[in-house]
């Protein structure tokens, strides 16, 4: 089996305002290096990454196309749009054809959009045709299930992963996902991860769950035994701990 991280970053990370988790030394950027290195010491094999950082671009996404060029078995990466950018959905296609990024990470919270507007159509829309899978923020104002609902219920055919299974509003969560079938939920950071898995599984259908650890900001370990100590089955973790999000990226 196959353990594969569906939600880390890499950019500009203060130990000190962060939290950091781990005892692997780094400056203030958290590297694709930094990234294996960890990967290593928690024994996961491989790592989906965003950037991270101020306003969430000018150092992480150079961070994240060098991760991904130089350790194409152990990362992939996103790109991360802002949908009040004009230029934002050329640049995903450039990060995607030219750089091999593998998709489109949103956060409405911190671009300051509500995720049923309309504003991100566009992304949407180059996401669509270029056959890659969205991440979005999904427990902060702005970004709350429903919202995300109206949006992937806009874009049928392309994959939407709501990161952190909407925290508190994870019943929401479910509703939505139940509803759109396009919706995936991530765990990374779910107080009730081990608790909800079962649920979610029985719902939705287990090829609609994928595991996260939100790191560096959490510990891998700690997220991965919310789903071993899950009422899943043993070929059910294993779809959830790496099989499903390596369908969803076609990462062989």
């Amino acid at each position: 089996m196959r353990r594969i991280d569906a939600h880390t970053h890499l950019g500009e990370c203060d130990r000190n305002y962060f939290g950091v988790a781990g005892n692997w030394d780094f400056t203030s950027l958290f590297t694709g290096d930094d990234l294996v290195a960890f990967l290593d010491e928690v024994e996961v094999d491989g790592a989906l990454c965003f950037p991270l950082g101020t306003k969430y671009s000018d150092a992480g996404l150079p961070l994240v196309i060098e991760a991904v060029q130089k350790h194409p078995e152990r990362i992939r990466g996103f790109y991360w749009g802002n949908p009040h950018r004009s230029e934002a959905p050329d640049e995903l296609e450039k990060c995607v054809r030219e750089y091999g990024l593998s998709g489109l990470k949103l956060h409405p919270t911190s671009d300051s959009w509500m995720a049923g507007n309309p504003l991100a159509d566009p992304l949407m829309a180059r996401a669509r045709d270029l056959g890659v899978p969205v991440t979005i923020h999904s427990h902060q104002p702005g970004s709350q299930p429903a919202l995300i609902g109206e949006l992937a219920s806009r874009f049928p055919e392309v994959t939407v992963i709501m990161a952190h299974m909407g925290m508190h509003n994870y019943r929401d969560a479910m509703y939505v996902a139940a509803k759109e079938p396009n919706i995936v939920l991530e765990t990374s950071v779910q107080p009730w991860a081990h608790r909800m898995a079962r649920d979610v599984v029985d719902r939705i259908g287990v090829e609609r769950l994928v595991w996260g650890s939100d790191a560096p900001l959490h510990n891998p370990r700690v997220e991965m035994t919310k789903i071993e100590v899950s009422a899943l089955t043993d070929e059910e973790k294993a779809q959830v701990l790496g099989g499903n999000i390596m369908r969803i990226l076609d990462w062989e």
